[in-house]
């Protein structure tokens, strides 16, 4: 042993070993060497955690302030918690139970996940402002933005289906004051037809306007529509007709108490059209007096009618016939150095068959049958001549062997005489400058003359016939497709 010692080598080493402990003995700190026994926790900073507001009594109170509404939060725990826990799983509660309206100051209090503890909570402390709820009942309006097509208008807007247009709102009872209205949107850009929003979501506006917040209305959306239309125009209404009553059967009366309607059509349509006459009756379809809806027929260029539907009152009586006896005869476009005479006679009067319902064969008087001859043109001789008649309305002539329509007109010159050697005079006619008297050439039904029928009945010399309408023959005097326009005004007799 003592060799090994006193060896050199050997000494070597063992200064070398001394040295090495030497060292580590000045550069090891015994305060951090036991590092490994803590070095598994650690610390971390949530510096905005929400605020959980539990508790209030949300039928009653409603939160509307809270400042502040997050919170600085400082934790503790092992390194895998912290790891293994997300923000969202650090929670600040505000508990509100029993808590009622007004301003207040209440305690915050964390609730962490396993293995954290709280080290700071900042604030501790915050304040709160609460409000009494009230529910109120409320009609809800429809807006509209944006611009419809060219040449369209925005109509009447409404809330459809069964729910209606009233919701309940519920707010704090001190901001009603401020609620100017509850009201939902419809886009009508470029809209040619009738837009239809059906979740149409409800806001509620202060009275400037402006959407307000801490409001619940139930239902939140409703369905709206806004009619998007053509220029709209009122105007009076004229009633047509077409077909045939039944057979023996004559028109009293058409009236009916709607007097114009609304027409929608472009603006240049509107301005050329001073009525509307797109109601048509249809009298193969009246089988007895009473009330007839009539719809409104498409006319050109008309997009909607309003009303589409209208009543029409309907009057029928059986068809009788009236002889009317010496009913003079206009002549129409004589020339001032012509003279005519009608069946080589000189007063110018003939006799004429006249249909109709009883009612108002019983009312009609001679000067209210207008009968016309048209000689405009003709030159002297004899010339046969069909007669124009202009009854009141829903009268009509006829002819037969007894009653012709037909009759002779001769014309002379102003000199000549007639066979009983009386000069020809123009009885009842006119000057080649008198305008035409309308009528219907053949005496149909739908002559626009009306009768006086407040004149007391008169006496005269006119001979009355009432007998069965023969076979074949309309009171109404339409047949087939023919339709004759006729104004309402001048519809009753």
């Amino acid at each position: 042993m003592d060799k090994l010692l006193n060896h050199p080598t050997s000494l070597k080493v063992l200064a070398v070993m001394i040295a090495i402990l030497i060292w580590a003995v000045v550069h090891i700190d015994p305060e951090t060497s036991p590092q490994s026994v803590t070095s598994n926790t650690d610390t971390k900073v949530i510096e905005a955690a929400s605020i959980v507001v539990e508790g209030l009594d949300t039928d009653k109170y409603m939160l509307t302030a809270m400042e502040p509404t997050v919170a600085r939060l400082v934790v503790e725990g092992r390194i895998s918690s912290l790891l293994a826990a997300n923000n969202d799983d650090y929670v600040v509660k505000l508990d509100l139970t029993g808590v009622e309206s007004g301003i207040q100051e209440l305690p915050l209090k964390a609730e962490l996940p396993s293995g954290i503890r709280e080290i700071e909570i900042s604030p501790r402390i915050v304040l709160v402002h609460i409000e009494e709820l009230e529910t109120q009942t409320r009609e809800v309006q429809v807006l509209t933005e944006g611009k419809p097509a060219d040449g369209y208008l925005i109509g009447e807007s409404s809330i459809i289906g069964d729910t209606g247009n009233v919701v309940e709102v519920t707010m704090p009872k001190d901001d009603y004051a401020n609620l100017g209205m509850l009201a939902v949107t419809v886009d009508v850009t470029d809209a040619s037809s009738t837009v239809v929003n059906k979740r149409a979501k409800v806001i509620a506006y202060d009275t400037k306007g402006s959407p307000m917040n801490n409001v619940t209305i139930v239902p939140d959306t409703l369905t709206a529509e806004t009619k998007i239309t053509l220029p709209a125009k009122e105007m009076p209404i004229q009633l047509r007709y077409t077909g045939a009553l039944a057979e023996g059967f004559s028109l009293v009366s058409i009236n009916t108490t709607q007097q114009s309607v609304t027409v929608n059509a472009a603006q240049a349509t509107l301005d050329q059209m001073a009525m509307f006459d797109g109601f048509i009756l249809d009298l193969s379809k009246v089988k007895e007096s009473g009330e007839v809806l009539v719809k409104a027929e498409k006319v050109d260029g008309v997009a909607q009618v309003t009303p589409e539907e209208i009543a029409v009152n309907v009057v029928i009586e059986a068809t009788e016939q009236r002889a009317m006896t010496n009913v003079p005869v206009s002549l129409i476009g004589l020339a001032e150095d012509k003279k005519a005479s009608i069946n080589n006679s000189s007063n110018g009067r003939i006799n004429v068959l006249v249909k109709g319902a009883a009612t108002l064969l019983q009312r009609l008087r001679t000067p209210d049958v207008k009968l016309s001859l048209d000689v405009t043109g003709l030159a002297e001789g004899t010339h046969e001549l069909t007669i124009d008649a202009e009854l009141p309305a829903y009268l009509q002539v006829t002819e037969n062997d007894q009653y012709p329509l037909t009759v002779t007109v001769r014309i002379s010159g102003t000199e000549e005489l007639d066979a009983l050697g009386e000069p020809i005079r123009n009885n009842g006619g006119s000057s080649g400058n008198t305008e035409p008297v309308p009528g219907n050439g053949t005496g149909s039904a739908g002559n626009s003359g009306s009768s006086n029928n407040n004149d007391p009945p008169e006496e005269d010399d006119e001979a009355v016939q009432a007998t069965p309408q023969p076979s074949g023959n309309h009171g109404n005097g339409a047949s087939g497709d023919d339709s004759i326009d006729e104004n309402i005004e001048d519809a009753s007799p």
